[in-house]
């Protein structure tokens, strides 16, 4: 195993709540952080699954992953891993806080963390040139020239994801969450199950996009879309000026650990080189740091786990939320990080966490979202228009909402002439203007505010 073991002790975290596998211990009615915690697994056989640590790079998912990784829940070769989903659209701090997670669970504890990134690639199906979602490996350090492994962190991602579909997600259609998350986590985990050493290449040898204009058009007519040419064209400008090819990627270039993975459960249980699930497949336990207080998420999640109808695509997969398992709470998860000497270098109650303006927080979240990178923006020009800046989000709105009057699309009686499926969806009460209001003005955002559902990134 590679474990450079050069985390400082300031870098240490103290006063991790302790947990054991048992079931006969005494549970506090309240969460105590002095306190031992039981852990058992819902179903025999289950610790003997390789765990997946779905890390969002917040504070309540870093202190469940210290606590796995503290009272040594996660064990290499048993093929555990742990994974970052980033957006391009992050706060920097939450870069910062990441990329310190990461290597201290490499060095300290010899765990392999990655991170990816949503990217497509060219390639032929059915006889026609198309785009095809997949995700890439990066390093924890900003994309250059010099570092073209980095991660894009100016809104790449997100943006080639909304090129690629067509259209901005919303409360109805998040596709933000299901791209660029949970797809990609599950392509990643294909490739990591099957034991490889590296990601295998991806897309043709051209020099450039292969894709025809009239052809992708055509294809549109085909399955009902009604965009005008112009429109749709501009949309799908992004994503193909994007790499027509994945590279090969060597797992050694991304991680410290080397350790090789060495578990029966993985074995035999590959096809055409990459893990399978479903039946007889891979199966694996994800651990997502969802706390007691968020409760409708946590049963959201469960309900996916459940393998009705919700856990469609995601067979195998078996999920536990140890923070809401055993009562924490956001102000528990305030409580262990300010006993430590480091963290995330945001104020808690300023709601800067996942994507930064993300359209899920609600008009009042996002107005203190607004006024703190407004002050943020005057000390850091190097934020201007990336997403951590208001005008990025009103660009990609203007350019990729669907515009329902140009696509002649017949509208209820509630909706306005030239109204547009934007990241609020329809006539939603929200307006940018918004957040410019110091709260004394005239400006009623009771309308959009029970419009909008809390961010459920971290399912």
């Amino acid at each position: 195993m590679s474990r450079l073991l050069s985390v400082q002790e300031s870098e240490a975290v103290k006063n991790v709540p302790k947990m054991v596998l048992a079931s006969n211990v005494k549970v506090p009615e309240t969460f105590d952080s002095k306190a031992t915690y039981p852990f058992h697994y819902e179903v025999i056989g289950h610790d003997e699954l390789p765990h997946v640590v779905k890390f969002s790079g917040g504070r309540s998912s870093g202190m469940m992953l210290f606590m796995l990784l503290e009272n040594g829940f996660l064990k290499p070769k048993r093929g555990d891993v742990i994974v970052f989903n980033d957006t391009s659209a992050e706060h920097p701090e939450t870069y910062n806080f990441t990329a310190k997670c990461k290597r201290i669970a490499e060095e300290r504890y010899g765990i392999p963390f990655f991170w990816i990134q949503f990217q497509t690639y060219e390639d032929a199906r059915g006889g026609k040139w198309v785009r095809l979602p997949t995700y890439r490996l990066v390093k924890p350090v900003p994309w250059s020239k010099d570092e073209p492994d980095g991660y894009h962190w100016k809104g790449e991602a997100f943006e080639e994801l909304l090129s690629w579909s067509g259209y901005v997600p919303n409360q109805f259609q998040r596709t933000c969450t299901q791209n660029l998350k949970l797809e990609v986590t599950r392509q990643f985990l294909r490739d990591w199950f099957a034991c490889k050493d590296s990601t295998g290449r991806l897309g043709h040898y051209g020099n450039g996009s292969r894709m025809d204009d009239d052809a992708m058009y055509a294809y549109h007519q085909k399955h009902r879309g009604k965009v005008p040419k112009e429109i749709f064209l501009d949309k799908k400008s992004y994503v193909r000026s994007r790499p027509v090819y994945r590279q090969q990627q060597s797992f050694s270039n991304f991680t410290q650990i080397t350790q090789s993975i060495d578990n029966p459960h993985l074995a035999g249980k590959q096809f055409g080189g990459n893990a399978a699930f479903g039946d007889d497949g891979v199966e694996y336990a994800t651990f997502v740091g969802l706390r007691y207080d968020e409760m409708r998420r946590v049963i959201k999640v469960q309900r996916r786990n459940s393998g009705g109808p919700e856990a469609n695509g995601y067979e195998g997969e078996h999920v536990y939320m140890p923070l809401a398992k055993i009562g924490v709470t956001k102000e528990d998860v305030d409580e262990f990080w300010n006993n430590q000497s480091w963290g995330l270098n945001l104020p808690s109650e300023a709601g800067l966490s996942n994507c930064v303006y993300c359209f899920l927080k609600g008009a009042r979240a996002l107005r203190k979202v607004h006024k703190q990178m407004e002050t943020t923006k005057e000390k850091k020009t190097s934020i201007l228009d990336s997403p951590c800046d208001i005008n990025w989000w009103k660009r990609m709105e203007l350019r990729y909402g669907r515009d329902l009057e140009a696509e002649k699309r017949a509208l209820q009686k509630k909706e306005r002439a030239g109204a547009v499926i934007g990241f609020f969806g329809i006539d939603s009460g929200f307006s940018y203007d918004l957040l410019e209001k110091n709260g004394r003005g005239k400006v009623n955002i009771s309308k959009f505010t029970k419009t909008v559902l809390p961010c459920d990134c971290t399912d």
